[in-house]
């Protein structure tokens, strides 16, 4: 039997065996519960469909970013119905029961994204992969260059663009950024890889400046970059639209 019908079953074994007629009334107490576990557990569904993935990683990690992401879904869908939503701090609270070591901070700085970019484009796999890679690398920005300059860069054993000499810095993008400025400047060209760099692990200065003065920061790596800092290396994908897309999955987490 489907959920619905074990629902329905149960139902109607009680009025059966007691001889009773169930009502929505009856239910007033334990609706919100009943709506809230369906809710929550439909979005742990969910997210398996989209990002299948994550039942690769080990127990701790799967466990950690799969109740992330069904929280991040839940509060979206569970607003969009006029449900009740649970707070961040009620959130957190749930997570302690569960081998998630993300501080409140580190749920706040994830949901941003995810209310700014992921969600807003329905793009569950790459928020599933952002949360992944922030889990084992922290945070992280990202730098577009063509393939052939990453390939100089293995010989050369660091990274500096061509217009570095000019320019002072290494032009990154946060995670939200980086479709944006790739179709606004690498439209049509192909062999375009995304790399992803722990900051921690930069040993330049990183600024972020809104230098064309368009209300927007990046981050500016101000000196070479090491190889030790970029932790993910990946092709840059378009759509059936040409458009570009981010990278998702194990391989755009890990070198």
């Amino acid at each position: 039997m489907t959920l619905i019908e074990n629902l329905a079953a149960i139902r109607t074994q009680l009025e059966g065996a007691l001889g009773i007629e169930l009502t929505d009334e009856d239910f007033a107490d334990g609706r919100e519960e009943i709506v809230h576990i369906y809710l929550h557990e439909a979005c742990h569904a969910a997210v398996s469909h989209v990002a299948p993935w994550i039942c690769e990683l080990e127990e701790a990690e799967h466990t950690a970013v799969d109740e992330l992401m069904a929280r991040f879904l839940e509060k979206e869908i569970g607003r969009s119905l006029g449900l009740f939503v649970h707070s961040t701090d009620e959130f957190m609270e749930e997570l302690q029961h569960y081998p998630v070591n993300v501080l409140r901070e580190d749920y706040v700085y994830l949901n941003t994204f995810w209310e700014k970019y992921f969600w807003l484009h329905r793009d569950l796999p790459g928020m599933a992969t952002f949360v992944l890679t922030f889990l084992r690398r922290g945070e992280v920005v990202y730098h577009l260059l063509p393939k052939a300059d990453w390939e100089g860069a293995q010989d050369a054993g660091v990274y500096q663009p061509a217009n570095f000499a000019s320019d002072g810095f290494i032009h990154c993008s946060k995670v939200d950024q980086v479709i944006k400025v790739a179709n606004a400047y690498y439209s049509g060209e192909s062999d375009l890889y995304l790399l992803t760099i722990a900051v921690d692990k930069v040993n330049a200065e990183i600024r972020y400046e809104d230098l064309l003065g368009e209300g927007e920061k990046f981050p500016h790596i101000y000196g070479p970059l090491e190889l030790k800092a970029v932790v993910a290396v990946s092709a840059l994908e378009e759509d059936e639209q040409g458009q570009f897309i981010l990278p998702t999955g194990l391989s755009a987490v890990d070198l």
